[in-house]
């Protein structure tokens, strides 16, 4: 309310409504757009109020000439354009896996930013998870790097780091992974969610990348190119045996400086014991996230999806497997029971360690389990059990670190987008 009464609104759907019948109307058009072969008919009010582009083409000295102007566009845009020259009357428009590209490209081109966000919404949603992942590789992944559209970007690495393994050691994708630009290879290095066999394979297709034949110039100027790549590389997360492997690396000879404090902390962490893994503040970065390693180690990564849609009482169980610590080399089976809304007689975020086989032998372990994002780890605890026939089972206590209130609050700070991400390392012990 203010001293002259109260502000009201009317039907803002069927104002849309009513603007949408002057759409290629001469009634009132007062300027003709000419694309390919067809010319329609626009108002200078609507495509200004929407368009920045079209008000720097329409306005000031072009203001009594440009009762006609002629739009080059690509085929593909010529042919959606009614479909984008509507959403500008009416906020609407239909989209398919065909269309929504080139209408995308048309948004860009004129910046309609509710579009462009329209576009991406659905491409993210609707078309990448459903595509061949040769597609989202050459047309949408291209697209998205060319004009940044963070969103797009992170939809099409997700989609490809299922295969990631394939795409940077297989023949099948060797062009693909060689004729990356810089860019794009950083967006695929800060993904958490590449499915790889090992921290130290990808060091080794980075490797592979720098010295490809194809592209003399990734030689030149090396140190400044290999700083940027080296510090998405997640040295900690090898085992000390790759460590060695790497300072056995043409490139470690060649600039040891900039490998000495990354491979030094690294063996650093591994020196440790996962509690003071955990209590050390420098080991909370993006570089002590784990990804979807495959090969069998010490640790497993879990992604809750969906969070606030969970139910209450809700039981999730995720199982992997981890080495042993037995001779010769067997491995441990493990489940990790998850109770992320709590159950009849708790109301806390509980995460419980089981050993889910017969023990025919004690398993002495520690444990470091943490609740991540993108970027570094949020909250962490650590601690100890003897995993025996009769005591096979084993609480977190993450919940001492995670409150339920936390993660059910709306902008929550320890959600990544809407999940949960659960990250737990596991070390024999003597």
């Amino acid at each position: 309310d203010d001293q002259d009464g109260t502000l009201c609104y009317g039907d803002e759907r069927q104002a849309l409504t009513d603007y949408t019948k002057f759409f290629n109307n001469p009634s009132m058009s007062d300027v003709k757009l000419r694309v390919g072969d067809i010319t329609y008919h626009a108002h200078k009010m609507v495509l200004i109020r929407s368009s920045d582009v079209f008000d720097r083409m329409l306005s000031g000295e072009w203001s009594d000439s440009a009762r006609k102007v002629e739009l080059i566009e690509p085929y593909e845009c010529i042919e959606v354009f009614p479909r984008f020259l509507k959403f500008l009357y009416g906020c609407h428009v239909v989209l398919n896996r065909e269309n929504t590209l080139p209408v995308l490209v048309l948004a860009d081109k004129y910046n309609v930013a509710d579009l462009r966000q329209v576009c991406i919404k659905h491409a993210v949603k609707q078309i990448i998870p459903k595509l061949q992942l040769k597609e989202v590789f050459h047309v949408w992944f291209q697209y998205a790097t060319k004009c940044y559209h963070k969103a797009l970007i992170g939809a099409c690495v997700q989609s490809l780091a299922g295969r990631m393994d394939d795409i940077m050691s297989s023949d099948e994708w060797e062009q693909e992974w060689t004729n990356l630009d810089q860019e794009q290879l950083v967006e695929f290095l800060c993904s958490s969610d590449l499915r790889i066999k090992d921290e130290f394979e990808l060091f080794r297709a980075v490797e592979r990348w720098l010295n490809a034949t194809g592209h003399p110039e990734r030689r030149e100027n090396l140190e400044v190119r290999l700083k940027v790549l080296l510090q998405h590389i997640r040295f900690p997360m090898m085992a000390p045996e790759q460590l060695c492997e790497v300072e056995m690396s043409k490139l470690v000879h060649q600039f040891p400086h900039l490998f000495v404090t990354l491979l030094l902390q690294a063996y650093k962490f591994h020196c440790l014991p996962l509690t003071g893994r955990a209590a050390n503040k420098d080991f909370r970065t993006s570089n002590y996230l784990l990804r979807n390693y495959t090969a069998l180690g010490w640790n497993h990564r879990v992604v809750i999806r969906g969070f606030h849609e969970l139910a209450k009482n809700c039981e999730l169980t995720s199982r992997f497997q981890t080495r042993a610590s037995a001779y010769p080399q067997t491995v441990w089976d493990w489940e990790l029971k998850i109770f992320p809304k709590g159950a009849t007689n708790f109301d806390e975020f509980r995460a419980v360690l089981q050993a889910n086989l017969i023990l025919d032998q004690c398993r002495p372990i520690e444990f470091y389990i943490s609740l991540v994002d993108n970027d570094q780890i949020l909250r962490a605890v650590a601690g100890r059990k003897n995993f025996t026939k009769s005591r096979y089972t084993a609480d977190t206590e993450l919940e001492k670190a995670v409150a339920l209130s936390e993660l059910n609050a709306p902008d929550s700070e320890l959600l990544c987008g809407a999940n949960v991400i659960l990250q737990i390392m596991i070390r024999p012990v003597q």
